[in-house]
């Protein structure tokens, strides 16, 4: 088998790891498609990770402007020519965020030989370009008869709008920024410490984790502290809710993928306060670095973790129950910790391996191409 595949930068640490698997026993062309500028964060990333085989060919093409523009008319085109001069059984795209893509996928590809991934078939209440990612979305769905989504919440929204799709289900592989150059954190429930981590939109709730550490601290919790790290365009009306500075440890600017793993490494929890989501790929790297999680009792949200076992959900967009869960983790101090380490552990090895989660892709292709 052949599969022409094609990974817009954002997506590269969600296709990485299939693709290290996949090419045991398929040829893969894969185009990394990337900004005016090659990002060598990126590209370490990629040259650290990457397992090399002679049935892997890969190559950084470049669209010198952004998705929307339509001077990267002919820089779209030459990266479907080249997905076809790869003369593959397949195509393998997750390439979905310029407006006038689907018409080329038309004009250039079989349809009927590609998979479409979509990581959101729902766009979340205030994400970035919302409008305009509602609308490009589903031309892009209905462009496709074979759909990839990676979550049963997503799968039901798609066969909600378009219930003729042929559709792969494979969740999110885990996410691995390697391995820490720092200690790894040994628990002290004298400061235990809580982690937000990724782009901060105002769909993520970061202003619910704010007010109900400090609800805490007026309640005379010294024990704990709270991690923000990520990038945010309107850190301003965060920064004016904070009433104790000295309880947070903010970094507010895109982490480096090479400093991810120290991140994680020190810290306990891992919080993900969210009033909507599609899926995520940031609770994929606390499952790596075995974090218990805190996140909204979201039905998206659900299969990925047990309450008391794997951590704690709450109720969405309810800070006094956000603080409580808190409070519960703080007071529980290492038996609690190491419990929900054990449970968490468990519970990745059994639903996460990347090679039955990559079995799926090449029983789905395998279907596909007879």
């Amino acid at each position: 088998m052949t599969i022409s595949w094609i990974t817009p930068s954002p997506f590269v640490d969600v296709d990485l790891p299939i693709i290290n698997e996949l090419q045991q026993e398929v040829k893969i062309y894969w185009q990394i498609v990337i900004g005016a500028e090659l990002s060598y964060d990126m590209k370490g990333y990629i040259d650290s990770h990457l397992v090399k085989t002679d049935n892997l060919t890969y190559e950084y093409v470049k669209v010198p402007h952004r998705p929307y523009d339509i001077r990267s008319f002919f820089a779209y085109i030459r990266i479907l020519k080249k997905a076809n001069k790869a003369t593959p059984d397949l195509y393998y795209t997750s390439m979905n965020t310029a407006p006038f893509v689907p018409w080329f996928y038309r004009l250039c590809l079989p349809i009927k030989k590609v998979v479409a991934a979509c990581h959101n078939v729902s766009t979340p209440k205030g994400a970035n370009r919302e409008r305009y990612n509602r609308i490009f979305t589903d031309l892009y769905l209905r462009t496709f008869k074979n759909i990839q989504v990676f979550s049963e919440s997503q799968r039901d929204v798609l066969y909600e709008k378009f219930p003729s799709k042929n559709v792969l289900l494979a969740p999110l592989a885990i996410k691995d920024y390697g391995e820490p150059t720092v200690p790894v954190r040994v628990f002290d429930d004298k400061n235990i410490v809580f982690l937000f981590f990724g782009i901060i939109s105002p769909y993520k709730r970061v202003d619910l984790l704010i007010d109900a550490a400090q609800n805490l601290y007026e309640r005379g919790y010294r024990n704990f502290k709270v991690k923000i790290a990520g990038n945010c365009k309107t850190w301003g009306h965060y920064a004016s809710l904070i009433k104790y500075p000295e309880l947070f440890e903010l970094r507010i600017e895109r982490i480096p993928n090479d400093e991810v793993a120290d991140l994680f490494a020190t810290s306990d929890y891992f919080v993900m306060p969210y009033q909507d989501i599609a899926q995520s790929g940031a609770i994929t790297v606390a499952y790596r670095y075995n974090l218990p999680i805190l996140v909204s009792d979201l039905h998206q949200f659900m299969p990925f973790g047990e309450n008391e076992k794997t951590g704690f959900f709450f109720e969405s967009q309810n800070v006094a129950d956000l603080e409580e869960k808190m409070r519960l983790m703080i007071d529980g101090g290492h038996n609690l910790h190491s419990k929900l380490k054990n449970g968490l552990s468990k519970f990745v090895e059994e639903r996460y391996s990347t090679i039955a989660i990559a079995n799926k892709y090449k029983v789905f292709f395998e279907e596909l191409i007879k």
